[in-house]
């Protein structure tokens, strides 16, 4: 079975219309609003919102020290206390341009197959269009978080973090910690 019709099956299974409720851009527990976001969705945002890169986005919070290194893997939305800044109320303020976590929450493709986070959109009707269409968002969020991961890699491997100052490591290269 292709990978395709057997997510679109498991989406249909469970059931899902997204309810806009807001409630997966809250924090319900440490971290659990962070959205990690790459370059292209940041200046998508941007495009949208007329933001710059520092509004929107910020180092994700976790650093890794290691003797005189001090760096982090890439950006998440800024959030505003205990939200997303992008949510007003209920409703998503960059909903047309949201990030692929944002797109394909509750599902998560990884290694391990697909993994559906508690969410009050599931077990809802899903008609087949949104089930495929769900989907295929999913692949390509995966497709985009691989490549990301291994431009990541590629720099890491090549040994050029910088001593002496904290810094961010994302898929366009090595940028100082401003935070």
């Amino acid at each position: 079975m292709s990978l395709l019709p057997f997510l679109a099956d498991r989406i249909r299974e469970a059931g899902f219309s997204c309810l806009r409720c807001g409630s997966c851009c809250r924090e319900t527990e440490p971290g659990s609003n962070l959205v990690m976001v790459g370059h292209e969705e940041i200046s998508d945002i941007m495009e949208h919102t007329g933001l710059s890169f520092g509004e929107i986005a910020e180092p994700y919070p976790d650093r890794i020290l290691e003797g005189d290194l001090d760096y982090t893997f890439g950006w998440v939305l800024r959030r505003t206390g205990d939200r997303c800044r992008f949510l007003d109320e209920s409703s998503c303020q960059i909903y047309p341009v949201r990030p692929w976590i944002c797109r394909t929450y509750p599902f998560v493709l990884d290694e391990n197959g697909l993994t559906i986070h508690p969410c009050e959109g599931t077990g809802q009707n899903v008609g087949s269009g949104d089930a495929e269409k769900i989907a295929q968002d999913i692949c390509r969020r995966y497709a985009y978080e691989q490549e990301q991961d291994e431009k990541i890699r590629a720099i890491v491997r090549s040994g050029t973090i910088p001593a002496g100052r904290p810094v961010v490591i994302d898929a366009e290269g090595i940028k100082d910690y401003h935070g």
